[in-house]
């Protein structure tokens, strides 16, 4: 059995998922070591266990304590589950997994979906026979890392596969933060839309994830101005929507910078300011560099600023259209079938 151990954010269970699937298909069997969040939209079709492992961090005792707890549970678990392989994605959940499988004299490998190696994965690089990164230059990865991509989910790959679907009268903005996100989105969004000439305004269709206690007031601006918009609080198709924009105002997630490239969009990136060691700064700035996206710190997050750059895409269609293609340009699409032959030659050996 080959198992895969993940943190239990979105940021870090989908691209397992997206491994997961094409082992799957390959004939593997699967379990997933993960904490409690992940069980709200883990896919379990692809998973014929799951262990569900919490690590607290309360204070440095707490958190060894638990370390320790879970590392023997994970131990009878892959003892159990007669596992071959393990595969860390990264976050603190991730650990004791993957330390149960070293201890068991188990295969380990490593894939970091951020710019930034994160903590979890630069302890147990060590430990590890190989690392896969996303992004071609990952702080901390040592000279031996293989770049293959960020595994999307087979809902991105669909999409991906999908015809276009917008109206060309429209010039098509999705705006999409994540719980983190959105509250500070829904604020700073409609004033800039607000301050827009009339002429742009007529021109725009928005798509927008709001928190469910805002979604009344920015409806409300969104139908003063006359602005076609589509508001939800949460968006099942949501690759669909990215595929289908012109420009996309989101923070600078790992899966979400892996689809906008393989989507060929366009993005004002503002990335969490809370993040440790700056990853989704980190992520944004690859993008920036190569002139795919724009970046904007919450510090710099003004109506006025977003404003200029809302005005500067929608009135300067050819600079949209190499921004996107520069956006296609780092995209990795079969990061997932990539994954899978390099995990199965370790599997083999």
């Amino acid at each position: 059995m080959i198992v895969l151990c993940a943190g239990g954010t979105g940021g870090h269970v989908f691209p397992a998922e997206g491994l997961a699937a094409i082992l799957k298909k390959r004939g593997h069997k699967l379990a997933l070591i993960t904490d409690n969040r992940a069980m709200n939209f883990v896919n379990y079709e692809y998973f014929d266990a799951i262990q569900v492992l919490n690590v607290k961090r309360n204070n440095p005792l707490v958190y060894i304590y638990t370390l320790l707890k879970s590392t023997l549970m994970a131990m009878y678990f892959l003892t159990k589950h007669r596992a071959k392989i393990a595969i860390g994605f990264g976050g603190y959940p991730s650990l004791p997994g993957m330390l149960a499988s070293k201890l068991l004299w188990k295969k380990c490998l490593v894939h970091e979906q951020n710019a930034v190696l994160g903590r979890a994965n630069r302890l147990l690089l060590p430990l590890a026979k190989g690392l896969a990164v996303s992004f071609a230059q990952t702080k901390y990865a040592p000279d031996s890392a293989v770049w293959l991509g960020n595994p999307l989910r087979e809902l991105v790959q669909k999409a991906m596969t999908s015809a276009l679907n917008k109206n060309p009268k429209y010039f098509h903005l999705c705006v999409v933060g994540g719980s983190q996100g959105a509250k500070l989105f829904s604020q700073v969004v409609p004033e800039a839309i607000t301050l827009l000439p009339k002429e742009l305004r007529d021109k725009l269709s928005i798509t927008q994830q709001c928190r469910s206690e805002q979604l009344g007031e920015v409806k409300q601006t969104y139908k003063t101005l006359g602005i076609k918009a589509v508001l939800e609080s949460f968006f099942s198709d949501l690759p669909d929507r990215l595929r289908n924009t012109d420009l996309a105002i989101c923070r600078a997630g790992a899966s979400t910078i892996a689809e906008l490239t393989c989507f060929g969009v366009p993005a004002i990136f503002i990335p969490l300011a809370i993040a440790k060691d700056n990853d989704q700064r980190e992520n944004a700035q690859t993008l920036v560099n190569v002139g795919g996206a724009w970046m904007l710190t919450e510090k710099e997050l003004t109506p006025l600023a977003l404003l200029q750059l809302i005005t500067t895409a929608m009135q300067n269609p050819v600079t949209l259209d190499d921004m996107g293609q520069a956006m296609r340009n780092l995209a990795k699409p079969n990061a997932a079938e990539d994954l899978a032959n390099w995990v199965e030659g370790f599997l083999y050996k």
